[in-house]
């Protein structure tokens, strides 16, 4: 009123004066905002006071016992100015208002000057009052001056302000935000922000508004863009910090923004995030090329990984003479060369890959562009496609054409790996399609390069391959051959019997200490051992490994010399083991001297160690799975006196091989179950809210780390008038599948229960959603609903162990339930079973990991559990924490869920109930004591509407359910209220109808409360509704 603030209700009382009188108030500063005491009055027609308020007292001194019952001109008006006092109250009770500044004598003595809203009132009976509303003048002018100075500071702010309310509608809006948006500010009061600047991401800016709105925490930095009518041709960008602004009494009043125009550093952002996305689609697409190491599949890989990203076509041409598997020999200019297509990919229009057949070999001419790229090394840019002859079709005009069709560019690109020339990449681009830039080279030239690298492993490792075959069958006749494969047998039942990755390197030392080696250690990458994609730094840097198992025969002391295990190295480009793992090539010390050892050892003050300990010979044999460096194994010899040779090279590399896939796939495994365990995790409650009556506790444990992880999950439900469902389900099985369905059966038992369906009902309709999942996926769960008011539980149980529940007196048992059957065999009904649960008792819901243990009978585990819960007085989180110290083993292969739930007493003042009859007059008494009891609630802001859905509810039960039973009113976080009758027909809204009445009632409910909804029981139906509890109530 008058553009000024009033101190709340809500303010704790001024101080005392010390004689029984409040002091003096002043308008000032409370808890960060701006206060002017607001007095007010009421005469009655002779100018007696009749109601004198607290900020009376504050402002003037007076108590309401010394001023209620005196006469205002007496009390109040200074001396002399009595008859101006008698002059204005009489024209204002004759019926004109009036507004002005007026002298008032303080209780001390003094005057103080006040700024009065005076007006008649007129009662029903003909009584005439005058109704006095005053602050005080300097509090104002004070008030007006703050005022000013911060509408100055808001309007000629450089930074974009604005104020919305709490619909998000522009309150206030300062010059430079108007000029932002193009709009004058009287353009854009009144409206949201969606309907001012549609051109921008309103959607997000205004649910970040609504956040801040919701939870108070402000937001810095919140990044908005488009185009606005104040520059309609720009793409522009904004920072915007938002606040909640608050009242005293800590009503929310709205939000406030500043915001700054910040487009060019969001064009510098977008930049670097193109750049950003670029150099992730070069790891994504690098980690497809180099799988395997077959040929074919890496040309297939890397034509695969060019098109359509950076060509529209692509083919890989290998020189003929390595694919037969000779020596490699240089390409020179001038002389043709035979190459053989293994790999093309096409996505251009008019070229069908039927059209360039693989395995085709062709003759290069001399003065090709093909030959002149593998010559020089470097690639090589023509504007048509010369597609070379074949060998065995000379006249390949067809192809030819076929490429000439609306090709554009072509490339041409050397495969070279280890300065040796093994091949040659053509990749084109359609006509229609925009020049390779730069980035779209440097991506093709790293595949091509990475490409060339895993091709020459393939070519070696096929090479390798074949001369290991070819030696094995050599060695077969010899004792020596003999003992390679007993030692390769026996690797193969020993090496991988876990799924543990340090196990499998310490298994892979036993098996070749002595018979292989003397001292053996095993490096892994980094990481490797954390799970994640095995990753070699550039040529430049060194290779950080960590040891995860180190062995040697006994009385070697070499272990002084080497790394001890979980010992981070480094080995930078000069050492044999980065050699060898950045080549995947094992390389081989046939006899070790101090030169040789210093590029073995990681720092030079381990090669007197090392030669003293008698090292004189040392194999060094990379890590590979499935393409993949994924660390070291270190062969030395010391009592040995025989040194390594390439046949035991050929032996190291298979037992290595065998590791390694152990190896790898120990670390696919770990990777896989942090993923199912995170998303289990993620679809189980975060939090579970305060339960009316009930005390809740639960827990989750996931299996062992041996096992996988399972389908248990457990949810706490709140319902509608105070009630809870609680639920415990196990999808038979284990692993990501498990996990995902336990997802899906979880997120609809929730749905079902807020529709106020019977535990029976649920399990039903879950069974017919397990059946739906299909592939043979099974479940048990037990559902309970618990109502605090009348502390009955209505549980259903489909082939789970039965709920635990103990009594007051501390005795435990198991709750006697059909059993049913598991989720997801179909077509079996469900039976719900009702108990009353005394309060001060502890109801235990959990899932077989609990009780369940190999070898032991399961009666035996719910023994424990009752005798674990039985004859304590311990807290429900206090009762988790027993059962699982109890019950669970270390290594338990399932995993448990548990939901602890104590019943507690129901507040007293939180229910009312009337029973009801088929009385006609009842409505009106339903009415009446609707309104007393939210009186009695301090809730009469809602009497209005609350006896207006009531006196609804029991009309319609009377007229269309029979004789209602019974009006209950509930007051929680919400205000709920509940008719339940004798029908069992659920109320449906209905067309509204002007024609016809019935029907008004249940859209009014639907209309005005918050939500409504009806539920079965045993002898009718119970219609409820809910309303919001005004603010500060709740």
């Amino acid at each position: 009123m008058g553009g000024f603030l009033t101190r709340t209700h809500h303010e704790p009382d001024q101080p005392d004066s010390g004689d029984g009188r409040p002091e003096q108030a002043v308008a000032g500063r409370a808890e960060g905002h701006l206060l002017v005491p607001l007095a007010s009055a009421l005469l009655d027609d002779r100018g007696r006071i009749l109601h004198w308020s607290k900020d009376s007292s504050l402002l003037l001194g007076y108590t309401p016992e010394e001023a209620v019952g005196s006469y205002a001109s007496h009390l109040l008006a200074p001396e002399g100015r009595r008859s101006d006092a008698l002059e204005l109250f009489e024209q204002i009770s004759s019926g004109r208002g009036w507004n002005g500044a007026f002298p008032v004598r303080h209780r001390d003595g003094h005057t103080v000057e006040l700024d009065f809203r005076a007006y008649p009132v007129h009662a029903p009976d003909g009584r005439r009052f005058v109704l006095a509303i005053a602050s005080e003048v300097q509090a104002l002018r004070q008030v007006e001056a703050d005022f000013a100075a911060l509408d100055g500071f808001f309007q000629q702010s450089p930074v974009g302000l604005a104020v919305y309310d709490t619909e998000l509608r522009f309150v206030r809006i300062n010059n430079a935000l108007a000029r932002m948006n193009g709009l004058e500010p009287e353009e854009q009061i009144g409206r949201r922000l969606s309907e001012v600047l549609p051109g921008i991401n309103t959607a997000e800016i205004e649910d970040v508004m609504r956040g801040v709105l919701e939870t108070g925490e402000p937001v810095m930095d919140a990044r908005s863009h488009g185009r606005t009518p104040g520059d309609p041709e720009q793409d522009r960008a904004w920072s915007a910090s938002y606040f909640r602004l608050e009242a005293a009494s800590g009503e929310v009043l709205g939000v406030s923004s500043s915001i700054i125009d910040v487009t060019e550093r969001y064009q510098a952002e977008e930049q670097a995030a193109k750049a950003q996305q670029r150099l992730s689609l070069l790891a994504e697409a690098g980690a497809m090329v180099g799988t395997t190491l077959d040929l074919r599949d890496t040309a297939r890989e890397l034509v695969s990984a060019l098109v359509p990203r950076v060509a529209d076509v692509c083919g890989v041409h290998f020189l003929e003479r390595l694919v037969s598997g000779l020596e490699p020999a240089p390409v020179v200019a001038g002389e043709p060369v035979l190459v053989r297509r293994l790999a093309v990919a096409s996505a251009q229009e008019g070229i069908s890959i039927e059209d360039l057949p693989t395995e085709a070999v062709y003759r290069v001419a001399p003065d090709s562009a093909y030959v002149r790229a593998m010559a020089s090394g470097r690639t090589i840019t023509i504007d048509s496609c010369d597609l070379p002859p074949s060998d065995s079709d000379p006249d390949a005009d067809r192809e030819r054409a076929k490429l000439d069709h609306g090709a554009g560019v072509l490339r041409v690109a050397p495969l070279v790996a280890r300065s040796t020339v093994l091949g040659v990449v053509i990749y084109a681009r359609d006509a229609s399609r925009e020049d390779f830039d730069e980035l779209d080279i440097t991506l093709a030239d790293e595949l091509v390069a990475r490409a060339a690298v895993a091709l020459d492993n393939a070519r070696l490792y096929l090479r390798e391959h074949a001369t290991l075959v070819s030696r094995q069958e050599a060695l077969s006749e010899a004792n020596a051959a003999r003992e390679q494969l007993a030692l390769i047998n026996e690797a193969g039942t020993r090496i991988g019997s876990t799924l543990d990755l340090r196990q499998t390197a310490q298994e892979l030392i036993e098996v070749v200490i002595p018979r292989f080696a003397d001292f053996v250690t095993v490096d892994l990458l980094d990481s490797v051992l954390r799970g994640d994609e095995p990753y070699l730094p550039r040529d430049d840097q060194p290779i950080v490994l960590r040891a995860v198992a180190v062995g040697e025969e006994n009385g070697h002391g070499l272990t002084t010399a080497a790394d001890t295990v979980g010992e981070v190295s480094r080995f930078d480009a000069a050492k044999v083991y980065a050699q060898a793992l950045r080549t995947g090539r094992s390389v081989l010390v046939p006899e070790v001297d101090e030169e040789s050892l210093g590029r073995i050892v990681t720092s030079s003050d381990r090669v007197d160690p090392g030669l003293e300990a008698g090292i004189h010979s040392y194999l060094m044999v990379p890590v590979l799975a499935r393409g993949s460096v994924l660390g070291g194994a270190e062969f030395i010899r010391t009592r040995n006196p025989e040194s390594f040779t390439a046949s035991d090279v050929a032996l190291a590399e298979e037992l290595v091989a065998r590791a390694a896939i152990s190896i790898d796939n120990a670390r696919l495994y770990r990777r896989e179950r942090e993923t199912a365990l995170t998303l289990q995790r993620s679809l189980l409650p975060q939090e579970v809210h305060h339960t009316l009556g009930l005390e809740i506790a639960y827990r989750y444990l996931p299996s062992s780390v041996a096992s996988e992880v399972g389908g248990d999950w457990f949810d706490v439900v709140p319902l509608s008038c105070g009630r809870v469902a609680l639920v415990v389900g196990d999808v038979m099985g284990h692993g990501m599948r498990a996990a995902a369905t336990m997802g899906q059966l979880r997120t609809v038992a929730r749905t079902l229960a807020t529709l106020e369906m019977q535990p029976d009902q649920v399990l039903t309709r879950l069974d017919e959603t397990a059946s739906a999942i299909g592939d043979g996926q099974f479940a048990t769960c037990v559902c309970a609903v618990y109502d605090p008011v009348d502390r009955s539980c209505v549980i259903a149980c489909a082939g789970h162990l039965p709920p635990v529940v103990v009594d007051p007196g501390g005795v435990a048992r198991t709750i006697e339930l059909p059993p049913g059957v598991p989720l997801g065999v179909g077509g079996v009904d469900f039976e719900s079973v009702e108990i009353t649960i005394p309060e001060g008792s502890l109801l235990a819901l959990y899932t077989d990991g609990l009780v369940e243990r190999r070898g032991q009978d399961i009666d035996e585990g719910l023994r424990l559990l009752c005798e674990t819960l039985s004859g304590h007085d311990r807290t429900p989180e206090q009762n988790c924490e027993a059962v699982i110290s109890t019950l669970v083993t270390e290594g338990a292969e399932d995993d448990i869920a548990i939901i602890m739930a104590e019943v507690r007493p129901v507040p007293e003042g939180l229910i009312a109930t009337l029973p009801l009859t088929d009385d006609i007059t009842l409505a009106s008494e339903a009415r009446r004591f609707t309104r007393a009891t939210l009186g009695t609630w301090g809730l009469a802001p809602l009497c209005e509407v609350t006896e207006l859905l009531v006196s609804e509810l029991v009309t319609n039960a009377l007229r269309h359910a029979g004789p209602p039973r019974q009006l209950r009113l509930f007051r929680d976080r919400t205000l709920t209220v509940e008719v339940a009758d004798a029908d069992h027909q659920v109320p449906l809204l209905r067309p509204i109808d002007e024609d016809v009445e019935s029907g008004r009632g249940m859209r009014l409910v639907n209309e005005l409360a918050h939500r409504w909804g009806s539920r079965a029981t045993r002898h009718g139906k119970v219609v409820w509704f809910e309303l919001e509890l005004p603010l500060g109530m709740a």
